[in-house]
């Protein structure tokens, strides 16, 4: 029987929405892949390949049908040959070894031929409300033919060598929500299989990761008719790749109240299972999470080490967690002290003991081991997302939002070039935000307000002695460039983890941090930087695969082992 104690407060925003507290959230059960597959295996959604009109080499269509209870979907995939050259990451590129698109209903022939000749265009391609989802991804230089030498030799290829990269494709770019075309957010947003942030775009990264392995498959069999087919085991140990840069950076400035929505359902999750008295079993399933994340990290060596902490380091300081369990364990003391707030005072005890990224790790076990009590928070995922001017406010009160809620905001000095040192722009030649150094690089003049802290301070130096009950319309009326800033912050007013604590143009500022964190809530592991602004990573490592849809299948398969 679970017992509950006590109720604890949720960690104020002043702690959690620090860059480097952010830039150290991990995926938790209530990860958007999680609750896609969550769903999708309590539905039991059937997924067949009804088409695959590839040739000796791989290359040509395939269509995928899904069904699930109320709604009907395809997946189309387009696999193209293009050269080494012309392969890259990069969001300018113009082609792609694969391409796909994930649509509402059956696929009639003209929708068929349409995506055929638009869909490889990408960007230059134009889509319709019925295509909820485009994208492209490229192959793995370094596993993909090795994958298809291993089969046709008859042999499953080694993790080892797998456990390098973790994926056969990966993605650029994830395409929804009215782009070029595509279905508009509110399409999907009620009683819709793919309601919640992200959900459809997580479901064709799912069904990229199937594809890739039917694609591996087929080349090795077309090669020899004694070829083998991947194992099951080794099939879940691939994920999907994604490559990720800057561009991911300013959703998170530019929708405070479904960043606050996200970290606050994140928070509340977690101060409830700290809450909850551990039985022997959760004891014991501490033990068990703690050695799989120690294991992980061990056999993990992606990390760059000059960015982020080292891979054994997270081992190290897992099983040094582990030890002060079993202590409580044995002798019912945690470090020497009796407890009778296990959970809380572990956390407290790693606050001190190890590193942001190992606390933060702590919190991702507690709501696995706990995922049953934290399940319903995953309806909560949206947010309505209108901004707008209070005219009637005065501006005493909303001088009394700027002290409660952007304290943070005065620890800057602009004035310090170093505080000022980068610059944000979207560059037209490479159709993406980019980041450039203040009175060196070009693009000044077309910088884009992602500091916060700047026009905070800058509107509460000239508020702070207007007169107090004059109202928000009027001074508007008299600084109408400040009006974008007031209703930001007016708009925010409750929304205590909407705004990111951080002046995102100083000298030493990572945008990594911004990125891990908005891949964290996606569900993403194996963070690989190949810099400070860009990344890979692996989706679904370790998830169940098409064929085990509906068969049970225990919600604990992140983090996974070296297939044996």
């Amino acid at each position: 029987m679970v017992v509950e104690q006590k109720k604890h407060q949720l960690r104020p925003a002043s702690e959690v929405m620090k860059l480097e507290r952010l830039g150290a959230f991990r995926l938790t059960s209530l990860s958007f892949l999680r609750i896609l597959l969550r769903n999708m295996m309590r539905e039991n959604w059937e997924i067949t390949c009804k088409e695959f009109q590839l040739d000796k080499h791989g290359y040509g269509y395939a269509i995928y049908s899904i069904q699930t209870p109320k709604h009907a979907f395809s997946f189309v995939v387009i696999s193209t040959k293009i050269s080494d050259e012309e392969r890259s990451d990069r969001v300018i590129s113009k082609k792609w070894d694969v391409t796909f698109a994930l649509c509402e209903g059956k696929l009639s022939e003209g929708k068929l031929k349409r995506l055929l000749k638009e869909l490889p265009k990408q960007e230059a391609g134009r889509a319709d409300a019925f295509d909820l989802v485009w994208s492209r991804a490229n192959k793995s230089n370094r596993v993909f033919d090795y994958v298809i030498d291993c089969l046709v030799a008859k042999e499953q290829p080694d993790p080892k060598i797998l456990n390098e990269v973790g994926y056969l494709l990966r993605t650029t770019a994830v395409y929804g929500n009215g782009k070029f075309g595509l279905a508009p957010y509110e399409k999907i947003k009620h009683d819709h299989p793919f309601s919640g942030p992200f959900q459809a775009q997580m479901f064709a990264v799912y069904m990229l990761r199937h594809f890739s392995f039917d694609l591996v498959e087929h080349i090795a069999s077309q090669k020899s008719p004694e070829a083998i087919k991947l194992s099951q085991e080794t099939k879940r140990f691939i994920g999907t790749g994604n490559a990720t840069g800057l561009g991911m950076a300013p959703f998170l400035i530019s929708h405070p109240r479904l960043l606050h929505q996200w970290i606050y359902i994140r928070e509340k999750a977690i101060a409830r299972v700290k809450d909850i008295h551990p039985t022997e079993d959760d004891l014991e399933l501490m033990i068990t999470w703690l050695d799989k994340v120690a294991d992980y990290f061990d056999e993990s060596r992606l990390i760059d080490r000059e960015i982020l902490i080292h891979p054994e380091q997270i081992a190290e300081q897992s099983r040094f967690l582990k030890d002060i369990v079993l202590e409580y364990m044995e002798v019912g003391t945690l470090t020497g002290q009796p407890t009778n707030d296990l959970w809380h005072q572990l956390s407290q005890t790693a606050a001190d003991k190890v590193s942001i990224e190992m606390q933060e790790l702590l919190h991702t076990i507690f709501l696995e081991i706990y995922a049953d009590h934290v399940v319903d928070l995953e309806k909560d995922m949206n947010a309505k997302e209108t901004y707008q001017i209070e005219p009637r406010m005065t501006m005493e009160q909303l001088k009394r939002i700027i002290e409660r809620q952007y304290e943070w905001a005065f620890q800057y000095d602009f004035t310090d070039s170093k505080e000022k040192y980068y610059f944000w722009y979207r560059s037209e030649e490479k159709e993406e935000p980019r980041m450039g150094v203040r009175g060196e690089e070009p693009g000044e003049e077309w910088e884009l307000p992602m500091n916060v802290a700047e026009q905070v301070q800058e509107l509460y130096e000239v508020i702070k002695d207007v007169y107090p009950g004059k109202m928000v319309a009027s001074f508007i009326l008299q600084h109408p460039c400040y009006k974008g800033i007031i209703q930001r912050i007016q708009s925010l007013d409750g929304y205590e983890y909407g705004e990111i604590q951080a002046n995102l143009l100083a000298k030493d500022f990572l945008p990594i941090h911004l990125l891990r964190c908005k891949l964290s809530f996606f569900g993403a592991e194996r963070y690989n930087p190949k810099s400070n602004r860009w990344l890979r990573i692996t989706l679904f490592q370790g998830a169940p695969l098409v064929e085990e849809i509906g068969d049970p299948f225990p919600d604990n398969w992140v983090f996974p082992s070296l297939p044996s």
